[in-house]
């Protein structure tokens, strides 16, 4: 019962009460939504979250510099430079288009620093390094089964490409790897502001809200309004 009660914290101010604590352990959660939505913040918060409790943290990118993202993060007082520093942090860029070997060199990566949390951003970018639609939902089964298996709590980000589908991610595999599924948005009120949101499509072992959640982004991250 133990197991089944522990949650890990996702750090985002108000969400953790939502989802009962915070995501499963050892489970794989995507982040997923259009540009400028705020995916990247939520796993950088999610990755400070785990340094400031102890936890050993890494981060995959496929997409940003190493360096714009540390910085990005300084903004919120996230100083990963330090933790990297101190062995609580690591940031890795792959390069997709010329790794072959990238579940091996992600699950040696994730040893070798011991992390109990992962970002990989993002499966866009993994998915279009892969030659067809077949290779790659088979590469995103077998990645999630092999985060599930080293014992992390991971995050995948996507981009949502079309809003107005019934995909919750680039290429519609993603959403059915993972044990939760968390869109960010914009929303438009009748008089045409837009403020920013979250929606929490699905989580296993939780009881969810189906309306969207308001958020807003300030000096310390994404939280709850």
């Amino acid at each position: 019962m133990d197991r089944l009660r522990k949650r890990i914290p996702t750090g985002i101010s108000g969400l953790d009460k939502i989802i009962s604590g915070g995501f499963i352990p050892n489970s794989v959660n995507l982040i997923s939504g259009g540009a400028g939505t705020g995916k990247t913040v939520f796993a950088l918060q999610f990755l400070y979250e785990g340094a400031k409790r102890g936890e050993k943290v890494l981060f995959i990118s496929m997409e940003e510099d190493l360096q714009d993202l540390k910085d990005d993060a300084k903004v919120f007082g996230w100083d990963f430079d330090k933790l990297e520093n101190e062995g609580k942090a690591k940031f890795v860029y792959i390069y997709p288009y010329e790794i072959t070997n990238f579940q091996t060199l992600l699950i040696n990566e994730i040893t070798r620093v011991n992390a109990k949390r992962v970002v990989i951003d993002s499966t866009s970018v993994l998915g279009m390094a892969l030659d067809n639609e077949f290779e790659v939902r088979k590469q995103l089964y077998a990645l999630a089964s092999q985060l599930k298996r080293v014992g992390c709590t991971s995050i995948l980000t996507s981009e949502i490409i079309d809003v107005e589908s019934n995909k919750f991610s680039r290429f519609g595999v993603e959403e059915f790897v993972a044990d939760s599924v968390i869109t960010m948005h914009y929303l438009k009120s009748s008089k045409n502001k837009v403020t920013r949101a979250m929606r929490i499509i699905k989580m296993r072992r939780t009881l969810i809200p189906h309306d969207p959640i308001k958020i807003k982004i300030d000096k310390k991250g994404i939280k709850v309004v």
